[in-house]
């Protein structure tokens, strides 16, 4: 629990930070209306549907002092400036504990916003499972928000956390990531 309360601070810090700065950041997203409205006339369902489900990127991970090869695929749902939350499924190249999950809530700040994407600093932490362990993690990627269509937008990233397993005797996961996002915005 001790390991929690830094996380817990972090997050608290910047959701303050961001809510103060949030008014400011929402003209320049109003760029991706103008975006947004383009995309929908030219996506197909089939797009779409692409857009949603296939994009899964690859995962490092180091755990125990060795070091493994994953996939993952992200969803967020998030209303901005506010945040979102996240789920993520990994599948880890490995004989056991092979399924990942996490559950995690991040905040975004622009960095540089345009007409055609924006490039995003998230902080986030969350929870961690693969079924036999749980942990918690802080995270912080680098990401490209980009339009696809109505509210959902695709999301490459590189991301880094480190999980914090509750067991001490448990190793904690060390992780870098470039994948590819799917979120939802409201």
């Amino acid at each position: 629990m001790r390991k929690i309360y830094p996380l817990i601070a972090i997050l608290f810090f910047i959701s303050n930070f961001t809510s103060g700065q949030g008014k400011n950041y929402l003209k320049d997203v109003s760029n991706f209306r103008k975006l947004r409205d383009i995309n929908n006339s030219s996506a197909s369902e089939l797009t779409k549907g692409a857009i949603l489900f296939l994009p899964i990127g690859p995962s490092l991970i180091v755990e125990n002092d060795k070091v493994y090869f994953g996939l993952t695929k992200e969803f967020s749902i998030g209303k901005f400036p506010y945040g979102r939350l996240a789920a993520e499924y990994t599948i880890v190249a490995r004989e056991t504990h092979i399924n990942q999950l996490r559950f995690s809530y991040n905040i975004d700040i622009p960095v540089e916003v345009g007409d055609l994407a924006a490039f995003l600093l998230s902080v986030g932490g969350g929870y961690f499972t693969d079924f036999s362990k749980q942990g918690y993690f802080p995270q912080v990627s680098f990401n490209l928000l980009l339009p696809a269509y109505d509210a959902v937008a695709v999301c490459p990233y590189i991301k880094v956390r480190n999980t914090f397993m509750n067991k001490k005797e448990e190793s904690d996961i060390f992780d870098f990531s470039i994948g590819i996002s799917t979120i939802l915005y409201l």
